[in-house]
């Protein structure tokens, strides 16, 4: 046999140990099904034996495999295990080890795909093969027998004589996945897949760091194994011994225990221990078995995380050690981190070679790229032979401190999207929750949900639901500070699972996720209907004294609440202040229900439009007034005078006039603000690519812009390399409605000094808020900017990202074109504070060309579409995607928009004329200090042309007019958070009204932008391929 690492069979190693060293030390077997029955030593001899025992048996029984066959083996958890395994190698069979605890269709679907029509079995597993071959009559089934049997024979050596490069792509084992996610996955296990995990042990490791597995383990060190031999943690115990000395204690066939492990612990005295972190944590609670691990040199968990209470409390005087792998790729070789209250880290051994690819949000997933020496340390490229790099779907942050350290999150579909489209990783929450000596398993539910809620199997029957409640309630709030407000479990959305109704796991003791939501839809549902229940029911009165005063103070408190602030003035805009769209409809609910329990003679309506309508406490105690008083108030300011005094306000502000500087400098400087956006992203990516570019400052108002502008490139497919060289880009924290931007002096001067472009694409996206929400910071940092332009040496050109909602409610009146010129008219723009405020905004910028001489263009962008590309994906908040997950949850789809023509243009597409149209502007604007660009597809396209794409991707949508598609939406005047959740163009309905009437009666010219952008001159119209791109992206 080869000896070589990365090239040694298991039956090999076991013939050449048993002639070499036959009284080397394999590991400590039970002598029986109690721990004081003690233990005997199983020798390599012994073991080598036992095999060929075993091996002959097989064949008087089924003969050799002539041809790769599958046998199955299902058996008591002792080291039969090991025997059956190498028995089947010589006699040429794959040995499917198929988890104790599956459903008769789990069995009957992982025998089929396998092909496996034998199953041996031993007597204590006689009953449920049977049930099984009843299932699947064609199975042949056949008892194996004692393991005394086996270790006691005298049988003449099995030959076994395949070299390595004769096996390595053989099938060695069959596993199978855990079936969380639907039906168990068979994984073969190649011999060249066991190999690797012979290698481990032989990476290099930067000098003086420990392994996190059990490479720094001496040659007859014990290691207590205690998962199940048909998982790969129960193999791992056996590559550990036959391929690198190190022999395991096994323990005794039957239910594990704290209490069993202790003792094993106390008989045996191994080096080390190897755990599901489900066990660890009930051994945590208990000082006997904590006294036991004490004596250990390292505790192994490996499997699931580790609830960060009971890992803090071990390792003050244990040593505790995160192992993670997987079936499909073994074991990830990692380093022990240094340092202290690091031991739910990891830190990955260079050697091994892995990628941290960012996924939003401050997460990244564990990434293998295969490499010329793959097939020698990777298993996953054996799993998987074809593949170019494995996307492991496991989720990490990265240490606050230490950026080569990593903390596991969760899976990517551990992940929940709740119904405002925020997401959240509750794994952290329910591991905190599991630490409770009290709880057993913890599931955060709320898929698409308005809120989470808490679904909690104890460890014992509970007699007391509530009093059960209060009492893990304190860590409930310490694990509620793992997650995001908008994540956090309240008290009443906590629920007790049945007795009756165990959650499912898998056999490393995690919750299955889907199968535990599935057995409990019906409860999980009341969790919510009790909830909107209580809502109502709960609803505060009305004061009794309906005046101004006591109405503003009911709606200042039930604002306070939503936004957790006890400082809200009377006049302060709501959405400035944060108020959302969900809390918008919440906000409605309350007031509805309110108001129509004090006054009953008379139907009150009161949606979210009007909280949209009256954004601040005292508009809305006012409005209250009104209705509660069957008063009328009409408006007492215009919407032309508003809109005209808020021009009035910012113009009267613009600095005097100034002539240009005589020249530029030969590269560009440039500000890009919303860089992390989708519009964004591809403007800096273009920004940085462009060799005519100095260097690039993002303005962003998150600290954390950098970290998310890489995540960002990454999930869009661009190269985030560009982003690492400091002398071209550079993030910048501002504030934009604060004098300077909020800046350092000194950085605000340099600024001045270098800066001569600036692309202001920052700007909130919300068709119900109304313009005054928009003035801050928007509208005054559109005139820091033009200060800023003013006071630079260079005058910075300023390019504003505008909107065509400013030209939306044009008529042919105004022109048959809408020309690329400023616009004076305000019955032109759309009635919206966003395109209010675009226009206000456009207005700064021509005046400020005219009266102070600073050079100014105004883009206005059409509809955006998603990339061209495979990756990246249009933002699903939008009113395109929030149309199309309606007409899906509807089953129906419009056939028409109302005469609207698709007119969108690609946002990678955008990204490109924008640029281009920036460098136009250099070259004219000391003659043209002021320009007006429309930036929408001059190709039309049917709405009726895109909608076979819908329905080719869902079959099961009608095709309706829109008039009866809005009917649909109509028909839920008051909609709950469910029905806004699966139908999101609720929150837009008055939107999807203007759109059916928003088809202009003019042109939009397009000529000057198509002469200053050769991208533009040459843009195609939107199809139907491009639609299915997309549908693909969002996958909804």
């Amino acid at each position: 046999m080869s000896d070589q690492p990365g090239e040694r069979l298991w039956p090999a190693i076991v013939d050449h140990r048993a002639r070499s060293s036959p009284s080397e030390l394999v590991g400590l077997i039970p002598k029986g099904s109690e721990v004081s029955d003690g233990y005997q030593e199983l020798s390599f001899a012994g073991l080598a034996r036992a095999v060929d025992a075993c091996a002959r048996w097989i064949e008087t029984r089924i003969g050799r495999a002539t041809q790769p066959e599958t046998i199955a083996y299902m058996a008591a958890n002792d080291v039969r295990y090991l025997v059956f395994i190498l028995a089947s190698q010589k006699t040429g069979y794959q040995p499917l080890l198929p988890s104790t605890r599956l459903s008769d269709d789990a069995y009957k679907h992982i025998l089929t795909v396998t092909k496996c029509q034998k199953f041996f079995y031993t007597a204590d597993k006689q009953r449920r093969v049977s049930e099984i071959r009843t299932a699947q009559p064609e199975t042949q089934i056949f008892e194996v027998p004692a393991l005394s049997e086996f270790l006691d024979a005298e049988s003449s050596p099995y030959p076994f004589e395949k070299t390595y490069e004769e096996a390595e792509d053989e099938v060695a084992i069959i596993i199978h996945s855990s079936g969380t996610t639907g039906m168990p996955k068979p994984v073969p296990l190649t011999h060249g897949f066991l190999a690797t995990m012979d290698m481990g042990a032989y990476l290099s490791r930067p000098e003086g760091r420990q392994s996190s597995l059990f490479h720094d383990l001496q040659p007859g060190q014990l290691v207590m194994s205690t998962t199940p031999l048909f998982h790969l943690m129960g193999l791992i115990a056996f590559t550990e011994a036959l391929f690198h000395e190190i022999p395991f204690v096994m323990c005794p066939d039957k239910p594990l225990s704290v209490d069993i492990i202790v003792d094993v612990i106390q008989a045996t005295h191994p080096t080390a221990i190897l755990l599901p972190p489900s066990i660890l944590e009930d051994m945590s609670h208990s000082a006997d078995a904590r006294a036991a691990l004490r004596t250990l040199e390292a505790v192994y968990f490996a499997g699931a995380p580790l609830s960060p209470e009971v890992g803090d409390l071990l390792e003050q005087d244990i040593k505790v050690i995160t192992v993670i792998g997987s079936s499909e790729m073994g074991l990830i070789s990692s380093l022990v981190p240094q340092g202290e209250k690091v031991w739910g880290y990891f830190e990955w051994n260079p050697a091994y070679g892995v990628e941290m690819q960012p996924q939003g949000d401050g997460l990244y997933e564990l990434v293998i790229p295969r490499r010329a020496d793959s097939r020698r340390i990777h298993g996953i490229f054996h799993t998987f032979p074809d593949l170019n790099e494995y996307h492991t779907n496991d989720l990490f942050v990265q240490h606050p401190e230490r950026s080569n350290l990593w903390k596991y999150h969760g899976r990517k579909d551990d992940v929940l999207v709740l119904s405002n489209g925020e997401k959240l990783n509750p794994v952290t929450l329910e591991k905190t929750v599991e630490g409770h000596p009290r709880v057993k398993h913890a599931l955060v539910i709320g898929q698409s949900r308005f809120q989470t809620a808490l679904l909690i199997e104890p460890t014992q029957p509970v007699a007391d639901d509530k009093a059960f409640v209060e009492a893990i309630w304190p860590t409930v709030e310490r694990a509620n500070e793992t997650v995001p407000k908008y994540g956090r479990v309240s008290k009443n959305k906590i629920r007790l699972a049945s007795p009756a109704k165990p959650f499912q796991v898998t056999p490393k003791g995690t919750t299955k996720r889907r199968a535990v939501n599935s057995d409990y839809a019906e409860e999980i549902e009341a969790i919510y209907a009790a909830a909107a229940a209580a809502e109502a029911a709960g609803v505060p009165q009305l004061p009794h004294t309906l005046d101004l005063t006591h109405l503003c103070e009911y709606v200042r408190s039930l604002v306070a609440e939503l936004l957790a602030r006890a400082d809200l003035k009377d006049d302060e805009d709501l959405y400035a202040a944060g108020l959302d769209s969900l809390q918008t409809i919440q906000l409605a609910r309350t007031l509805q229900t309110a108001v129509a329990n004090r006054i009953t003679d008379t139907p009150v309506a009161i949606n979210q439009q009007q909280i949209y309508a009256h954004p601040t406490v005292a508009q809305l105690g006012q409005y209250l007034v009104d209705l509660v008083h069957g008063q009328t108030r009409t408006t007492t300011i215009s919407r032309a005078e508003r809109i005209a005094n808020m021009i009035e306000k910012y113009s009267s502000q613009l600095p005097p006039h100034k002539p240009l500087p005589p020249s530029l400098p030969e590269k560009s400087t440039v500000i890009l603000t919303g860089s992390t956006g989708s519009l964004g992203t591809y403007l800096l990516h273009r920004l940085v690519t462009d060799p005519t570019i100095a260097k690039v400052y993002c303005f962003n108002r998150s600290a954390t812009a950098a970290d998310r502008q890489r995540e960002s490139f990454t999930t869009k497919g661009l190269d985030s390399a560009l982003l690492t060289d400091p002398h071209r880009v550079e993030f910048l924290t501002v504030a934009f409605g604060a004098a300077h931007f909020g800046l350092p002096d000194p950085t605000y001067t340099s600024l001045l000094s270098s800066v001569d472009l600036i692309i202001h694409n920052a700007w909130k996206v919300n068709f119900n808020h109304p313009l005054e929400s928009f003035e801050d910071p928007h509208l005054r940092g559109v005139l820091e900017f033009l200060q800023f332009s003013h006071a630079s040496a260079h005058r910075a050109h300023l390019a504003f990202v505008s909107s065509v909602s400013t030209i939306g409610s044009w008529t042919s009146q105004m022109g048959s074109v809408v020309p690329e010129a400023p616009v004076e008219d305000v019955g032109a723009v759309l009635a919206q504070g966003y395109g209010e405020s675009k226009f206000v905004s456009e207005r700064l910028c021509w005046a400020a060309a005219q009266r102070a001489g600073i050079p100014t263009t105004v883009l206005r962008v059409g509809q955006i579409g998603g990339p061209t590309t495979r990756q990246g994906k249009w933002n699903v908040d939008e009113w395109v995607p929030n149309l199309v997950k309606t007409s899906v949850a509807l089953g129906k789809v419009p056939r028409d928009l109302g005469g609207y023509a698709v007119d969108w243009v690609p946002v990678d597409t955008l990204a490109t004329i924008t640029t281009e149209l920036t460098h136009t502007r250099r070259g004219e604007q000391s003659h043209t200090p002021h320009r007006v660009y429309h930036l929408v597809n001059p190709t039309k396209t049917a709405w009726a042309d895109l909608v076979p794409a819908i329905q080719a991707k869902y079959p099961h949508v009608q095709v309706v007019g829109f008039a009866d598609w809005l009917h649909e939406l109509e028909r839920i005047p008051s909609p709950s958070e469910e029905e806004v959740r699966a139908k999101p163009a609720l929150k837009l309905l008055d939107f999807y009204r203007g759109l059916s009437g928003s088809v202009l009666s003019a042109e939009i010219a397009v000529e000057r932008t198509r002469q200053g952008s050769e991208t533009m001159a040459r843009l195609g119209g939107v199809t139907g391929e491009l639609m299915g791109n997309w549908l693909e992206q969002w996958a909804f």
